[in-house]
Order: structure tokens, then sequence, then C-alpha cells
């Protein structure tokens, strides 16, 4: 029988003590952030933003758009925008040659450290996008990227800016 990475691990007995807290009644309890609804949570929106940096950058491998998979259309919030909280969020995914595969999406904030809020969305995604009706966002410049796969593996993403006032 082949032992786990977890068996092999010194740092197992750790493991087990971050991911089991004992509850106050001395149950364990499922460590969970709660965001209280937020789609980016006002702490997610403070911390530092990526630096920007040229076009001709070296560091700019990737740019903004990538389309080699389903095309990525953001209905609203439009680039550049300003818009009032609560927001609403429309993104449309269109095939171009093999069906979206809705399991390979994923949705970050981008920062200095991005956050993924791919979770946050999944109830109001499907293979024909994302829609959420009241999207709750603190005001503030926001830059968020999508992207996503078809069932052939033919990636794309896109990167989007707004405002909150």
């Amino acid at each position: 029988m082949r032992n786990s990475i977890f068996q092999k691990s010194k740092f197992f007995p750790f493991l087990l003590l971050i991911i089991m807290v004992p509850s106050p009644n001395n149950t364990l309890a499922k460590i969970e952030i709660d965001q209280n609804g937020w789609l980016i949570t006002p702490e997610e929106a403070a911390m530092a933003p990526l630096p920007e940096v040229s076009g001709d950058s070296p560091s700019q491998i990737e740019g903004d758009e990538l389309h080699l998979g389903p095309l990525i259309e953001v209905i609203t919030p439009k680039e550049g925008d300003q818009a009032e909280a609560p927001i609403e969020v429309n993104i449309k995914f269109s095939p171009q040659n093999e069906p979206v595969d809705i399991t390979t999406l994923k949705v970050s904030v981008v920062k200095f450290i991005s956050i993924d809020i791919t979770d946050r969305v999944r109830d109001y995604s499907s293979p024909q996008g994302i829609h959420v009706k009241e999207a709750k966002i603190p005001k503030g410049k926001h830059r968020v990227r999508i992207s996503i796969a078809d069932t052939g593996g033919m990636y794309s993403k896109k990167e989007i800016t707004f405002e909150v006032v």
C-alpha cells in the first residue's frame, strides 16, 4: 500500500491543527470565511493593487485578453464604467469551436496578491455566462480577471476595470 504525502510529511499534525479547530463547546468546527454576501469584501478591495507596468515592459508577458477558447463578452459593467452599488454583473460566454466547460471558470480580483472569487460567483454561472443582478461590491476601483476554457481545452481570459461610486 502506498503512503500518502500527508503520512510522510512531518507537518501533517500541524495541518490537522489548522483544519480542525475545537469550538467553545469542544466539538470540531469547520473554518470558513464569511463574506456576508460580498462578491468582493471591503477588506479585499483595500488590499494593495497590482503595480501598473507600461505596455512595452518585458514583465508584461500576458496581455489583458486571450481568445483561443470561448469568447468572453462583458455586458455590464463596461470597461472603465462607473456604477452605483449594488451593480449588475452580466458576462456572456460564446463557444467558438467546442462547448464551454464551466468547470474551468476562474474569476479573480487582480491585486498585488490576486484573490480568487470563483466560488462566490459559481451559483450565478452557467455555460452561457455569469449574471449577478445586484452584486455587493464596495466603493472603489476594481480590476477583475475572468478565464474559461472549452471542452477541447482551449482557453480564454479577459480583464475588466470598473469603479463603484
